[in-house]
């Protein structure tokens, strides 16, 4: 199974947290060998198969971790080079509450005290792919977290619809992979991985 999380259950609620999207079979308690990272707002349809350990998860209708995967293996390959083996990409969101609902997601995380961030964000990959999406006054401070980041940042741009180096400001329309155009991601990626 290429995608594993580690969930767990906070004041009531599912938090997923070390999501790695694996760009081969390894198996999960493996440390491999993070390749990049992406950047979106909160976990949404992905289910836990355990909680509180690194696990394989059930996508249940999650696009998002898939389209992820795609455009990192098309890289390679247009590349010229196959990913290192245990290679992954590191899936970090605004928040880690798991609700497929926005709306419903910052209604819960208002109501959340200390909101635990993944601990896999204080090391910066060589990639850092944010898709975010749109400005949005409930979840725009949370960006703030994520502006230290510099080298290897880049973001599809859904209004100049090209990829941008550099991270997105918080009202910058950062793409979700879902509709997006692959190949200006693709080409921009196998250029940088």
């Amino acid at each position: 199974m290429p995608y594993c999380a580690r969930f767990e259950m906070i004041q009531g609620h599912v938090f997923r947290f070390d999501t790695r999207i694996y760009l081969g079979q390894v198996p999960c308690h493996e440390e491999g060998e993070c390749v990049g990272a992406v950047v979106g707002k909160n976990p949404g349809s992905a289910k836990p198969t355990q909680l509180d350990v690194l696990a394989p998860l059930s996508l249940d209708g999650d696009k998002m971790l898939p389209s992820v995967r795609n455009r990192f293996l098309w890289a390679y390959e247009r590349a010229g080079r196959l990913a290192p083996r245990g290679a992954f990409v590191r899936v970090w969101n605004l928040f880690y509450l798991c609700n497929p609902n926005l709306t419903a997601a910052c209604s819960s995380m208002s109501r959340i005290t200390n909101v635990p961030v993944c601990p896999s964000e204080g090391s910066q990959p060589k990639v850092v792919w944010f898709a975010w999406g749109g400005a949005d006054r409930r979840i725009d401070a949370f960006k703030l977290r994520f502006s230290a980041y510099e080298d290897g940042c880049f973001y599809y741009d859904h209004h100049r619809r090209t990829v941008v180096s550099g991270a997105p400001a918080a009202g910058d329309f950062a793409k979700h992979p879902q509709g997006m155009p692959a190949e200006p991601l693709v080409r921009y990626l196998a250029g940088v991985l």
